[in-house]
């Protein structure tokens, strides 16, 4: 029965490569020493297809070895590895004989939503929105729209603070707050006044209808 050793966590970001995977090969609960003579091939699939070959190279005399390098064009996901030992293009031993490696491709940023994320104080943004007035008022810039997110209570003596998340494209900003408790446990809520700008009041008590 053929078997491995996995000497490398199999594991990396995708498109990463700068990382090794070292195998050793078991024959027969025996190290089995890779044969130049014979071509090692590590294969990667789902439970449905066969995703990639990559060759493999013998390292330290007695382990077969591939390198991230070769993998960095396969998407994220959980594979199937197998070790392949071939000679004359027939395959001669599959390791293991008894069941798959688990390879895993973990996403990176690039894979996430794009946008800006910036967590701003009250003063800072503040002053964002200045800067944005001025480029309006001089044409040099197309408005983007803003929507309020999400608003958190902090405790109390906790900052303040801003976060503001811009689309790929410039044309939406939405907010997110944090707003801290008052001593007291009072809580606030942001809104836009009659004069067009934001404020905080505090939030109703929506069983009651009164404020805090």
């Amino acid at each position: 029965m053929n078997d491995v050793q996995v000497i490398d966590t199999l594991i990396q970001k995708r498109t990463e490569g700068v990382q090794r995977y070292r195998f050793s090969l078991i024959q027969d609960d025996v190290a089995a020493m890779p044969d130049d003579r014979c071509t090692y091939t590590a294969t990667l699939a789902t439970e449905e297809s066969l995703i990639k070959k990559v060759d493999m190279k013998i390292v330290q005399g007695s382990l077969v070895q591939f390198d991230s390098d070769q993998i960095a064009d396969v998407p994220a996901g959980v594979y199937r590895l197998e070790i392949w030992e071939t000679v004359n293009d027939a395959i001669h031993a599959i390791f293991p004989s008894d069941r798959v490696l688990k390879f895993r491709v973990l996403e990176n940023t690039m894979d996430l939503p794009q946008g800006t994320i910036s967590s701003l104080t009250l003063d800072q943004f503040e002053k964002r929105f200045d800067d944005l007035a001025k480029k309006f008022s001089t044409g040099s810039f197309e408005a983007p729209r803003f929507t309020v997110g999400k608003t958190v209570t902090a405790e109390p003596g906790q900052p303040a603070t801003v976060e503001m998340i811009t689309s790929e494209d410039g044309s939406v900003v939405t907010v997110n707050y944090s707003i801290p408790k008052g001593e007291k446990g009072d809580t606030w809520e942001p809104y836009v006044a009659e004069d067009g700008h934001w404020h905080i009041r505090l939030k109703e008590d929506k069983k009651h209808g009164t404020s805090n």
